[in-house]
């Protein structure tokens, strides 16, 4: 049997906004939680990871929503990693209703960092588990990487990242980055998405200062986090329903 693990959960009221929708970082909480747990389960979980000095980080994350789901609905999230490259390794993610209907397909890519450096390691020099994989794809193509602009045509923004931010790895979790989009954008009534992706470019770290910026265009919705070094944290862009 393909590597990869399923698990039930019960959505709640506050993983959606005021009309409904689901939260981006609820998305991403909910596919995080399983991939975590299964990582471990395949012994390649955070602390095996950081015997040998390194760690996990996401640098993209992409979903698309092919039906709403609703408060308080059970869900099955399902998570399987593909053969990983030498410094990447690509993991999808579904999420079901009761009845086995599609409801959000997702994909991420994942590297390892050395704890000390923050630089890059070798995939393969790591990884000594399993190699039955799944090479089924959510997406027929992988994610490009966010299109950059100068100026964006929406109110900027700042945010300080706080210590409930911050995870065990000691910088921003990958899901709370969707709330910066969403509080820098402020969507109204008409603001549904048809997907979401985030590319994670440098961490961002406790009281220190991102700069949001967001460019409102016909159909898609483009924003980017920049430090105080000029640098950007990270880029998202939201394709509206």
């Amino acid at each position: 049997m393909a590597i990869g693990m399923e698990l039930d959960y019960r959505l709640r009221w506050m993983d959606f906004d005021q009309y409904g929708r689901i939260q981006p970082a609820s998305v991403l909480d909910i596919f995080q939680d399983v991939a975590t747990i299964q990582a471990n389960n395949m012994g390649i979980g955070r602390d095996d990871m950081l015997k040998g000095g390194v760690f996990w980080a996401v640098i993209r994350s992409k979903f698309e929503i092919v039906r709403s789901p609703s408060h308080y609905q059970v869900v099955t999230a399902r998570t399987w990693p593909h053969s990983p490259t030498r410094f990447s390794f690509l993991r999808d993610y579904s999420m079901c209703d009761e009845e086995g209907n599609l409801l959000i397909k997702a994909t991420s890519e994942w590297v390892l960092m050395d704890v000390e450096t923050r630089k890059f390691a070798s995939v393969k020099d790591h990884y000594h588990g399993p190699e039955d994989f799944d090479e089924a794809r959510s997406f027929e193509r992988k994610p490009r990487k966010i299109p950059g602009f100068e100026e964006g045509n929406c109110p900027v923004y700042t945010v300080v990242p706080s210590y409930s931010d911050i995870d065990v790895n000691g910088h921003v979790n990958n899901a709370v980055y969707a709330n910066y989009v969403i509080d820098a954008l402020n969507p109204g009534e008409d603001g549904a998405m048809k997907s979401f992706q985030i590319d994670y470019r440098h961490e961002a770290m406790p009281g220190v200062p991102l700069t949001m910026h967001t460019l409102v265009e016909e159909g898609r919705i483009l924003s980017k986090g920049v430090n105080p070094d000029g640098e950007i944290a990270f880029a998202s862009l939201i394709e509206l329903a």
